[in-house]
């Protein structure tokens, strides 16, 4: 006998094609033999298993006890008391009453007959598992036990026919693609099965594309034949658009793209991951919003991820859905937060295990990375020192400011990580009340700095504490002036002290 979950099964000593029967809240997998209900396995035995499969192959109709006995017992004789017991059996397995025959009937003096509606899907292979598990030193992330116990959770809840859809939020480099392809490798080295369909938003294609990152993930599901096949029948305007042979009309594709996912569903869980949402175009948002308060009853586990700071700069219309679903119980959230020092201290440890460092090594890299994954990567591969990728990533987040946000902080970067509005708002010779509320956008809007809290300065003066969200960026705006200008603010600065501090 083949080995379980083969393409194809094994029935009445034939080699059939692999089945999948649904009734109810019933389903049977002829090629791992198994019946489930609600997504849960049911115990019953090879013999069981044979009459409900014969019954259900021929549902509807008429089945002779002669036939069954042929079928379940082809090379043995067997009384039918043995086999109405089996039937018996059966009916219990399914909890049906003994006056409410509503999935077996049975015809006098005959056999019996499958009543029920049932729903029949041919096996999908599963895209998930197919491929390789990712190197394991890779995805070694520490810190992040709770979150990935809560997607997995979720894929739970979506085997069991309760779609959810999660969102990951968090600021650049704190891990979100690496949580990610972490819980999908702890999947595959369970042995879970389950198709894969993984795209990306890009920044350049926010306008311009609509669909671009369910059609990338959409095309690498579609490479599978089956696939593909399910895919032309159910939803053809996305077959028509991965294989670029035409458009379709969005509230269509909506109708298709769900009914897509309910027809792959039913043997593997489907997984949607689309990263960087925070650049999805607004054909992309409508689709979310029209998919995610529909998969409740689906086997779908939607993964979305995205940086909050970016979608706040741009006011996207995500901002408005993600409110919405948080608020109707519609998703999860998971809020990445930076790394502890312990953390740091795990991760040394996988790492670099054999690495003579210093007892405050673990300290250090915490103050200087502020518990950021990837700021924490490139000081280790840099050996403390600020590597091109980090400057250039910093660099291109002041860039985008305009000109009197950037000279907010690179003067704030003057007094350090640290500094006060009134005591800026002198330096800079401008109105408390315009520093104030630009230092608010760079908190609310671009995520930059940190409000700590509101003080009252010895001269009587009320000022608003703040703080460099990432020590790194106080750095690099400091580095950028030159030392004719450092020391034009630096004595500005000791003058605006003295006017707030006295003596």
């Amino acid at each position: 006998m083949p080995p379980f979950g083969n393409r194809n099964a094994w029935h009445g000593g034939m080699l059939t094609k692999r089945r999948i029967y649904e009734f109810d809240e019933f389903r049977v997998d002829t090629g791992l033999f198994l019946l489930s209900r609600a997504g849960r396995a049911r115990p019953i035995s090879p013999t069981v298993f044979k009459i409900l499969l014969s019954l259900l192959e021929r549902a509807g109709e008429a089945v002779t006890k002669e036939e069954l006995m042929k079928c379940v017992w082809p090379d043995s004789f067997v009384e039918e008391g043995n086999l109405n017991r089996n039937v018996s059996t059966l009916r219990k397995v399914l909890e049906e009453k003994p006056s409410d025959h509503r999935y077996i009937e049975t015809i006098p003096k005959t056999g019996y007959r499958f009543v029920a509606p049932i729903r029949v899907i041919n096996y999908q292979p599963p895209t998930g598992t197919a491929r390789t598990v990712s190197n394991t030193r890779a995805y070694q992330i520490v810190g992040r036990e709770f979150e990935r116990d809560t997607l997995s959770q979720a894929y739970d809840r979506a085997q069991q026919g309760r779609g959810d859809v999660v969102c990951i939020s968090g600021d650049v480099g704190v891990g979100k693609t690496a949580l990610i392809d972490a819980f999908l490798d702890d999947l595959k080295r369970d042995g879970q099965t389950f198709h894969l369909a993984r795209g990306r938003c890009s920044e350049s294609f926010t306008e311009g594309e609509p669909f671009m990152p369910w059609i990338e993930s959409l095309s690498a599901l579609a490479q599978e034949p089956t696939i593909s096949t399910v895919m032309a029948k159910s939803a053809p305007s996305w077959h028509r658009e991965i294989s670029h042979n035409g458009s379709g009309v969005p509230r269509r594709m909506h109708r298709e793209l769900l009914e897509f996912c309910r027809q792959i569903s039913p043997v593997h869980p489907l997984i949607i991951v689309i990263d960087d949402f925070h650049w999805a175009d607004v054909g992309s948002v409508d689709l979310l919003a029209f998919l995610a308060t529909r998969l409740e009853s689906t086997r779908v586990l939607m993964i979305i991820a995205y940086r909050v700071v970016e979608m706040k700069v741009k006011s996207h219309p995500f901002l408005r859905l993600r409110s919405d679903l948080l608020g109707r119980g519609a998703c999860t959230e998971i809020r990445l937060a930076p790394l502890t020092r312990k953390h740091i201290e795990q991760y040394l440890a996988i790492e670099q295990p054999n690495a003579d460092y210093p007892p405050d090594y673990a300290e250090i890299l915490h103050a200087k990375s502020d518990g950021n994954p990837l700021f924490l990567r490139e000081l280790l591969r840099g050996r403390d020192e600020k590597s091109d990728s980090i400057r250039h990533m910093i660099r291109a987040r002041l860039d985008r400011l305009d000109d009197t946000h950037r000279q907010l902080l690179v003067t704030a970067s003057v007094q350090g990580r640290e500094f006060d509005s009134a005591v800026l708002a002198a330096t800079m010779q401008m109105h408390s009340e315009d520093v104030e509320e630009a230092l608010h956008e760079l908190d609310e809007l671009h995520g930059l700095i940190q409000r700590i809290r509101e003080e009252e300065l010895p001269d009587g003066k009320f000022s608003v504490r703040y703080r460099f969200v990432y020590g790194l960026h106080q750095e690099a705006c400091y580095a950028s002036l030159a030392p004719t200008r450092k020391a034009a603010l630096s004595a500005a600065l000791a003058e605006a002290f003295l006017t707030h501090y006295g003596n």
